[in-house]
């Protein structure tokens, strides 16, 4: 399910991955599990891209 939010640019549609280590000998990674959120349109593309390379 996309995640939408409301934004001073307007509402960015997302998309989330999650990665996990299965495999993993260590403890450690076993537990890690990393997610990525990734636009879901091109509109959300280009507000995070000019959001990105703005000033401050």
């Amino acid at each position: 399910m996309p995640l939408r939010l409301r934004s001073e640019r307007g509402e960015l549609r997302l998309i989330t991955t999650v990665t996990t280590f299965a495999t993993a000998v260590d403890v450690t990674l076993a537990e890690l599990k990393l997610e990525a959120f990734l636009p879901a349109d091109a509109a959300t593309a280009q507000s995070l891209a000019a959001w990105g390379s703005s000033p401050g």
